[in-house]
């Protein structure tokens, strides 16, 4: 059987000061004995409140909507491996013969992938610019990384774009 003060003692009562005059006491004695103590967690815990204010829920136009489209928007670009090849090609090597058909094959390509990048780039941004405090964490991290790895595939994609030689 446990004797500690925190057993023995109801919700509503008050906590025994054993602290010698001189000493302040660290606790809160609540305002009426209905209401529980809600300065610590541990008050807040008992009582039963929230430590912070629950999420809305998110509609059409939210923050957590724009991040969810953005990663939609980014993973085909990021699963295919299309761009990474196609940079191998012609942003780092001087791969030249190519036929006026596969040029415009490879810009389509090139083109789609920074278009649906940008478009992910500029969704996540303005998950983050809709975001507030009651904003769900997922959708900020979401919104972030969508943001930082579809500007680095824009920025592949032009380098890539611009490496592609003409007919010949």
């Amino acid at each position: 059987m446990s004797t500690s003060k925190e057993d023995t003692s109801t919700p509503g009562e008050a906590p025994s000061s054993s602290a010698a005059p001189g000493e302040a006491s660290t606790s809160a004695s609540p305002t009426s004995p209905t209401s529980p103590d809600t300065s610590d967690a541990r008050g807040a815990f008992v009582s039963g409140a929230p430590l912070s204010p629950v999420p809305a829920l998110g509609g059409v136009f939210s923050a957590e909507s724009f991040s969810g489209l953005g990663l939609l928007l980014l993973g085909p670009v990021v699963v295919n491996s299309r761009l990474f090849t196609l940079f191998a090609w012609f942003g780092l090597t001087d791969a030249g013969t190519a036929t006026a058909e596969e040029v415009a094959l490879f810009n389509a390509e090139i083109t789609v992938a920074g278009g649906l990048s940008a478009l992910a780039v500029l969704v996540g941004a303005l998950s983050l610019f809709l975001g507030n405090a009651r904003t769900r964490a997922w959708a900020r991290w979401g919104a972030s990384a969508t943001v930082l790895a579809g500007t680095v595939f824009v920025i592949l994609a032009v380098v890539t774009l611009v490496s592609v030689p003409d007919a010949g």
